[in-house]
């Protein structure tokens, strides 16, 4: 018996099938807001104590240097398509004992993955929270020769022919499939038990299978946070575990757009080219074309071929299109504002302002779900480091305010730090043209200095005449830093070297054969030849540099300023008291700078060295750097010896 197969037949060639895709333009908007923002994250500390306030500043650096060195920001933008485009997302973290951390040269790494919701099962699709669910198993395939020499074992059985997504997701990319590895790969299943679930592990634990046999084993929960490696990322929710996506309420939109497209472009091309009505045999068919100009030939007797006549279509279809539309954005949340346009009669700045935080207000659910799935990796990146960095290791620091180092921190150094948290509504999208003006708006009226305001403005193009700008505020802080590793040991050494090098130059060889040199009790140089002149004055200490100089270029205030700012820090208070000596003497010798200049430029002598000593001065010439007291004003003189 013949068999047939039900298949759609071909359409006509006058019918058009136009496909304009709308769904695609709205995806990738949502897509741009939810990545528009870095989520900010902060440490609440375990204590008041200062060693923990310290700790969790730690803390938060090192998530910010993992952040970027391990390019989070990057998984997390593939982890928010599939949110978009299926609603589901999901951002693996875990330790790998085999991949090395090249910036500090030490075995074992934290990884993080993407993963797409067609490789993650889950056994209770009515529980929401992934952390309550008994167990969990990660679907991959891997390469069967690789798998063989990680695990030194002849992997055999459930070969697999690409992946297992990979049919129909390049499909719909419009790629034809094609064997893109020659290699065979293996299926492997990673489950993550959790206590109380099987027999077999009782404590909860983990292990991987390939086909029947066994790679890894590993008995109760081996990471300290005691959660699964996975944060889950959902779109809109459902009341079950796995979210739901806008398009499933845009594909019919979607298909009647594209219908309604085609009937009106078949009624435009039937307009154009009209149908004609002749009697049998007038005229030859196929000598008709559309060639414009064309003279048909009928035959005598018959009457010539006359156009049909033709309906035009409906006002009520045409504007079925702007219906279409306009119900696509009501659903997915996105009106004139969201694509850079205003609405008829609106001007008003707030007015603006407020309809886009009613069309971001949609995706706040989304917002929400994204801040929790960062503040669990980023837990779970903080666990990692307390569990396995049990020696130092580097990371790269950079301040808000420009300033950079490289740290070296070790998982002791948390002290149970690990309670971080993403600040709420954080990842939502700001404008920047908003924020730009209302900047400009505040140092037209004096509020802000401009200084600050370009700081803070963030404009392409103007970072280099900031640098210009704050050329001497980058070396304050570059010396800030400097002083704050100063140690007893260091000065010493420092001040052996240079009171070598003193002795070497001609001045001190002449003093030193007239017998004006000699050594002070506390190992310093003490100079008689002011006694020469000056009977009454006593042996005067030789100066040395320090080990932080100030120069003749610097400008003074900046630097008083910012040294200034630092000492006002909690940071400042747990330095030694040798560092802390070291920042006053630095910035005693700013003022005296700033009293030369006021003098002329006249080289420090002994009452100038009287006027920086005497409080009052410091106090008044601090005021004027910071703008506090006119620069004019002279400085109090010194006290009048009794």
């Amino acid at each position: 018996m013949r068999q047939f197969r039900m298949f759609t037949p071909p359409a006509p060639y006058y019918r058009s099938r136009p496909v304009v895709n709308l769904i695609r333009p709205l995806m990738r908007t949502e897509m741009s807001k939810l990545t528009a923002q870095k989520p900010n994250a902060f440490i609440v500390p375990s204590s008041s104590d200062d060693r923990d306030m310290y700790a969790a500043n730690a803390g938060e650096q090192i998530w910010d240097s993992l952040f970027r060195e391990k390019k989070v920001h990057r998984t997390l933008r593939r982890a928010v398509f599939w949110t978009c485009i299926t609603g589901n997302g999901f951002i693996k973290s875990w330790w790998d004992d085999n991949k090395p951390d090249y910036f500090s040269n030490i075995m074992g790494d934290i990884c993080y993955e993407n993963l797409t919701p067609f490789h993650l099962f889950v056994p209770d699709l009515k529980e929401v929270e992934i952390e309550d669910q008994p167990f969990i198993i990660h679907a991959a395939n891997r390469d069967t020769e690789q798998l063989s020499m990680a695990y030194g074992k002849d992997i055999k059985g459930s070969k697999a022919k690409g992946d297992m997504l990979e049919e129909s997701f390049i499909a719909v990319m419009g790629v034809e499939q094609t064997n893109h590895s020659k290699n065979e790969s293996t299926l492997v299943l990673e489950m993550w038990v959790r206590p109380g679930q099987l027999k077999l592990l009782p404590q909860g634990g983990m292990f991987s299978v390939a086909g029947d046999q066994l790679l890894d084993f590993y008995e109760g929960w081996p990471y300290y946070h005691n959660q699964y490696p996975f944060a889950h990322l959902r779109h809109i929710e459902t009341g079950k575990f796995y979210g739901d996506s806008t398009i499933v309420d845009l594909i019919s939109l979607q298909r009647e757009y594209n219908r309604t497209r085609g009937q009106i472009i078949e009624s435009k091309n039937r307009m154009a080219k009209p149908q004609l009505a002749a009697e049998m045999g007038a005229v030859d068919p196929n000598k008709i074309t559309s060639e414009p100009g064309q003279v048909i030939l009928y035959r005598p007797g018959f009457n010539p071929p006359q156009p049909i006549p033709l309906q035009g279509l409906p006002s009520y279809v045409l504007e079925e299109q702007d219906r279409i539309r306009a119900d696509m954005n009501e659903i997915s949340g996105q009106h004139e504002v969201s694509r850079g346009q205003v609405p008829p009669g609106v001007t008003a700045a707030t007015a603006i302002s407020y309809l886009q935080e009613q069309d971001e207000s949609k995706l706040s659910y989304t917002f929400d779900s994204l801040e929790e799935g960062v503040e669990k990796i980023a837990y779970q990146t903080l666990s990692y480091v307390k569990q396995y960095w049990d020696t130092p290791r580097k990371i790269k620091v950079t301040g808000e305010d420009g300033s950079f180092d490289v740290l070296a921190f070790e998982g002791s150094d948390l002290r149970d730090n690990t309670d971080i948290r993403v600040e709420a509504g954080s990842a939502l999208p700001t404008s920047r043209a908003a924020k730009q003006s209302f900047i400009m708006d505040l140092m037209k009226l004096g509020f802000i200095d401009p200084n600050k305001g370009l700081e803070v403005m963030e404009i392409g193009g103007i970072n280099k005449i900031y640098e210009q700008i704050q050329v001497d505020v980058r070396q304050a802080q570059r010396e800030n830093l400097k002083m704050a590793q100063v140690t007893a040991d260091l000065l010493e050494q420092s001040r052996q070297e240079q009171m070598s090098l003193y002795l070497q130059t001609p001045e001190a060889q002449q003093k030193m054969q007239q017998g004006l040199l000699m050594q002070g009790p506390e190992g310093d140089l003490l100079d008689l030849s002011a006694m020469t002149m000056n009977p009454g004055m006593g042996p005067q200490p030789v100066t040395f540099p320090l080990i932080v100089p100030v120069n003749t270029w610097d400008d003074h205030r900046t630097h008083i300023e910012r040294h200034n700012n630092y000492r006002k820090s909690q940071a400042f208070e747990n330095l030694s008291q040798e560092a802390k000596q070291l920042f006053e003497q630095h910035v005693q010798q700013h003022v005296q700078g700033i009293m030369v200049g006021a003098q002329g430029a006249m080289p420090f002598g002994p009452d100038m060295l009287e006027m920086a000593n005497n409080p009052e001065t410091v106090k008044q010439l601090e005021a004027q750097a910071k703008g506090e007291a006119p620069v004019g004003e002279e400085p109090a003189p010194p006290p009048e010896q009794g």
